[in-house]
C-alpha cells in the first residue's frame, strides 16, 4: 500500500493510483489534499526544499509502515541541485514528485515516469545508467522524455 498525498491545487491521484496499481502491483490510497508548510518555501531561491517537505510528509501517522509519496506543483530543489523533479527517503519510505517542470505535450507520461522512478527508490534503488531504464537520473525533461517507463532487466531483477 502506498499513501499517497496531494498539494490542494492539484488532482492526480486517479493517475498516480494507476500508476503504482501497473508499475508495482500495489493498491495506492488517497491521503486527500495538504498544504505546504511555509518553512519549506526558500525566498532566496524561490523554490521550495524538497527536503522539509518530505520531512512533514513522513512524519504523518509515523506509527505505520506504508509507503507515502508526496504530489505537489511547486518548483522543488535538493542540496546541490538547481532543480529536482523528485526525491526520495528510503529509510522514512517517503517520496515526493513535483509536477512544476513536467507540463507540455508529455505531461501525464512524465509524471507517471516520475512517480515510478520515485518508488524504485523506496524499493532500494539507484540510479541507473541504462539511459532508457526509468531508474536513470534525469537532469532535463528531455531525459524524462526519453527514458521508457519501465525498468530495464538488472533493476527490475533487483525488485522482485
Amino acid at each position: 500500500m502506498i499513501r499517497v498525498y496531494q498539494q490542494e491545487t492539484l488532482d492526480i491521484f486517479p493517475l498516480a493510483q494507476d500508476v503504482i496499481k501497473d508499475s508495482f502491483s500495489l493498491m495506492a490510497q488517497d491521503q486527500g489534499h495538504i498544504t505546504l508548510q511555509k518553512s519549506s518555501y526558500n525566498p532566496l531561491r524561490q523554490q521550495y526544499n524538497a527536503a522539509v517537505i518530505l520531512d512533514d510528509i513522513a512524519s504523518k501517522n509515523d506509527k505505520d509502515i506504508e509507503y507515502k509519496l508526496c504530489l505537489v506543483n511547486v518548483d522543488i530543489y535538493a542540496q546541490n541541485m538547481n532543480f529536482i523533479f523528485g526525491l526520495a527517503n528510503p529509510i522514512r519510505k517517503t517520496a515526493i514528485v513535483s509536477t512544476y517542470r513536467l507540463n507540455g505535450d508529455n505531461t501525464r507520461e512524465r509524471i507517471s515516469k516520475e512517480i515510478v522512478h520515485e518508488i524504485g527508490h523506496l524499493f532500494g534503488l539507484v540510479h541507473c545508467a541504462n539511459n532508457k531504464c526509468i531508474m536513470h537520473f534525469s537532469n532535463t525533461v528531455k531525459d524524462t522524455d526519453e527514458k521508457e517507463q519501465t525498468f530495464c532487466q538488472d533493476c527490475r531483477s533487483k525488485i522482485e
